[in-house]
């Protein structure tokens, strides 16, 4: 038996999953923070570490490995396996992450944009009837993924779908889709800075304050989604990522918003929708990528 190797590394945490030839989920890691780490030849370590343990734990040999994917936040160059100026992965700036994880791991590794892997993974286990679908994630950054007829779309240059980065009224795009505005939002209203998770309990609380927060966040998040929605007119759209875990505290915004200015959201029956498998996605969207660079 073969399998293949999904390594998520985020703005704040990695885990590594290993997978069947046909996708199917062997193990999955608890999840590390690289904030536990003080240096990049740490965190690499830490990984490493964390994808030999994985293997041994469940006796698989590294020979029957075919390949490892790597999921990063962007932007980042597909094709080199360099991970470019990113500001959510800075400890990671500039790195040549596949040619070094080949390297150390002697495996055959290919890198791609988080998002875009998560957008593929949902596709693939959820919506395969769907000729245009969109994946984002809302984290420390927000990424978009999009799949047209069952192929991930990357654009001209393979950067495509940066959306997060665009300028807004308020500053870059995803300054106010994140987790850290979420964290200062509730210093303002608070005075202290609060996790998303907990202003997610207030609002199921009624707190005046946390239904503030969740419903600006929604508005600006409707206001982005306005205009994807416009240019691309998906049929499906999944979030993910960890402020998805909140959905429910700004579903009605968003979805209030996205009613105010979307025609094609009125008139047809677009599913806008919470993921069910966040971050197991994306390892999947991983281990199609590795098959699909390798030609098997």
């Amino acid at each position: 038996m073969k399998f293949f190797i999904a390594i998520d590394i985020g703005g704040t945490t990695f885990n590594t999953g290993i997978f069947s030839e046909s996708f199917n989920k062997i193990a999955i890691s608890d999840k590390d923070k690289i904030r536990n780490y003080k240096t990049k030849k740490r965190v690499l370590d830490a990984i490493i570490n964390q994808v030999k343990g994985l293997l041994n734990d469940n006796g698989i040999n590294k020979l029957d490995i075919l390949g490892l994917g790597i999921a990063s936040p962007g932007p980042l160059d597909a094709k080199k396996g360099l991970i470019l100026n990113t500001p959510n992965l800075k400890i990671f700036q500039n790195y040549s992450i596949a040619d070094d994880f080949a390297k150390k791991l002697e495996l055959k590794t290919y890198l791609e944009n988080d998002a875009n892997l998560f957008a593929m993974g949902e596709w693939y286990t959820q919506y395969k009837n769907n000729n245009v679908m969109m994946g984002i994630t809302i984290g420390t950054g927000l990424g978009f993924g999009l799949i047209i007829n069952g192929k991930l779309f990357t654009g001209g240059n393979g950067m495509a779908m940066e959306y997060g980065f665009s300028p807004f009224p308020w500053g870059m795009c995803e300054k106010n889709i994140s987790i850290g505005h979420i964290r200062n939002r509730s210093k303002d209203l608070y005075g202290k800075n609060i996790s998303p998770r907990i202003i997610e309990k207030f609002w199921y609380n009624k707190d005046k304050k946390a239904i503030q927060i969740y419903s600006e966040f929604g508005e600006n998040f409707g206001y982005v989604l306005s205009h994807i929605i416009n240019m691309i007119d998906p049929q499906i759209i999944s979030i993910g990522g960890g402020l998805s875990k909140a959905f429910k505290c700004f579903e009605n915004p968003m979805l209030l918003t996205i009613k105010k200015y979307v025609p094609s959201f009125n008139h047809n029956k677009m599913i806008i929708a919470a993921s069910k498998f966040r971050e197991l996605s994306t390892m999947v969207g991983a281990c199609i990528m590795v098959k699909n660079r390798l030609k098997i």
